[in-house]
């Protein structure tokens, strides 16, 4: 679908507004979709020049998508966005940390060097705290294995696919190892194409359509050879981009139907009986991702997932519905709104606490998308809160270690 055909469609009746995080934060029609959407068409139709003017508030988009989840006329607002970002000109290519970066980085938190760096207040004048904060530990990553077969002694159930993308491959590391531990022991043999890449949408995001269909075809042809029920990931953003690749290669619905949340896809699955959970005695808060909300339209399955153990109790976020602010490269492109949404966040979060002071404290707040996850843990670690942020896959494998036969 063309971005003219996309314009043709919005009836501009402004419904979107109230829930576009940048329109709350501002109450500036340029900052609402509705009003990204009548300067992309003054730029589309050029009325308007792409100066830096209205490239500021076609940046400041989160990219959420809430907009496309409450318009009565289903405009689909993100390719609407992506087909603009490739009319700007000088958008920066993404940048992806190299091996050597990575190597650098966990030199330097082992070393020590990050808690001295830190605690001398250097990083402040030179303009990199808030980017240094957003650094998590780096684990180490060691390779993976092609094929992890299901536990022995446990009926075989099929195969599954598990993409582990290019960010989420050394910083959701726990998330994605613990993926491929509960679906070998419920019965599933775990394939990694070592030839899988970045998923694109931080390319597409950026206007490089090219390079993202590159990184698109790459992925297909690591997958289309294998047998599978499924491709699973831990990261809704990426995963939602995944379930996109058919809008840029429309013949590949087929890779499309195959794309999972991997709390979607845990749930639909008959657990077997051997298969029990220890309980865990704690509460703990639910971010939900935009993503997985309103593109996957999956917001309820971490919460579905993590009531499989036993005593623990689930609160949301009441602010789930607004974006964190997370949102790929924006929290280092647009910090200052990234800020003030993660600080609402933040604070829906200390509603949480405060309301359960008298019964048991939060140190545990649970996301499904690594971008929020890396935000939230950076905002956290300002406000000096020792608040420990995982994925529900993470927390949920924890609890099968005592567990006869899911060793």
């Amino acid at each position: 679908m063309t971005l003219s055909t996309e314009l043709d469609r919005c009836v501009m009746c402004g419904m979107c507004s109230q829930h576009c995080p940048t329109y709350q934060l501002t109450a500036d029609e340029n900052e609402s979709p509705r009003g990204r959407i009548a300067l992309i068409a003054a730029l589309n139709s050029k009325q308007l020049d792409a100066d830096a003017h209205l490239q500021t508030h076609l940046k400041h988009c989160t990219g959420c998508r809430a907009c496309e989840a409450y318009c009565p006329s289903g405009v689909r607002f993100g390719t609407i966005m992506n087909e603009a970002k490739a009319l700007l000109p000088n958008l920066p290519a993404p940048s992806m940390p190299s091996p050597q970066t990575i190597r650098w980085l966990r030199l330097y938190q082992r070393s020590g060097l990050q808690k001295i760096t830190r605690a001398s207040g250097l990083l402040k004048p030179l303009g990199l705290a808030q980017k240094e904060n957003l650094l998590p530990h780096i684990p180490d990553t060691p390779d993976w294995r092609s094929y992890y077969p299901a536990k022995p002694g446990i009926s075989h159930c099929g195969d599954i696919a598990l993409f582990t993308g290019c960010i989420a491959n050394i910083f959701d590391r726990e998330a994605l190892d613990a993926s491929r531990r509960l679906l070998n022991a419920l019965g599933y043999g775990v394939h990694v194409p070592p030839t899988q890449s970045c998923c694109g949408a931080m390319a597409l995001h950026n206007g490089q359509a090219d390079e993202a269909t590159a990184l698109s075809q790459q992925n297909l042809d690591a997958f289309s050879k294998l047998d599978i029920q499924a491709i699973v990931h831990t990261a809704s953003g990426c995963t939602a981009h995944l379930s996109e690749y058919s809008q840029q290669l429309p013949e590949e619905q087929g890779f499309v139907n195959k794309i999972k949340d991997i709390s979607q896809f845990l749930n639909e699955l008959e657990w077997p009986a051997h298969l029990s959970i220890a309980p865990l005695h704690k509460t703990v808060a639910l971010h939900t991702p935009c993503s997985l909300q309103n593109v996957l339209r999956q917001a309820d399955a971490p919460r579905q997932l993590l009531q499989r153990i036993p005593k623990l109790e689930i609160v949301p976020l009441v602010q789930s519905t607004r974006c964190c602010g997370g949102a790929g490269q924006y929290m280092l492109e647009q910090a200052d709104f990234a800020r003030q949404l993660r600080e609402q966040t933040l604070d829906a979060l200390n509603h949480i606490s405060l309301m359960k002071k008298a019964r048991q404290k939060i140190d545990t707040l649970v996301t499904s998308n690594l971008g929020c996850a890396l935000h939230l843990a950076a905002g956290l670690r300002e406000r000096g809160q020792a608040i420990v942020v995982t994925h529900p896959v993470a927390l949920l494998a924890k609890q099968l270690k005592l567990i006869k036969g899911c060793g």
